[in-house]
């Protein structure tokens, strides 16, 4: 469910959450989804509602966390505690629909597969 950590090689080896997949047999591209969860507009190429889609989502999450910490306040001081999971799980669904909408873009098009490496969120794994 989670994503794992790789260093990102266009970013100076800074750890990166990514969404690897298989390309051929003997090659394992990595997509970095934090940057795509970041700066959702590189998105916007494969469909124009993927970042429309990952803004609103976050925007639900973090709503959640704002009703779960408003209702602390009014019904009892546990309540933000649900709230703030939903939130983190909401953002790590988020993150991970981000990075696998780019794979499948990837995987379905070479064009998309070169926007990706260009733009830096896209490598290929090293062993």
């Amino acid at each position: 469910m989670f994503l794992r950590t790789a260093p990102n090689p266009h970013d100076q080896g800074r750890p990166a959450r990514v969404v690897r997949f298989r390309h051929d047999e003997d090659r394992v591209f990595a997509i970095d989804a934090d940057e795509l969860h970041r700066n959702p507009r590189l998105l916007n190429t494969f469909a124009s509602y993927n970042e429309l889609a990952v803004r609103v989502l976050d925007a639900i999450a973090y709503m959640i966390l704002l009703v779960s910490v408003i209702a602390s306040f009014a019904v009892t001081w546990w309540l933000f505690i649900p709230g703030l999971a939903a939130c983190a799980l909401m953002v790590a669904v988020n993150r991970k629909l981000a990075g696998e909408v780019a794979m499948r873009a990837a995987r379905k098009s070479s064009e998309a597969f070169l926007y990706l490496h260009t733009a830096g969120v896209l490598w290929l794994e090293q062993g």
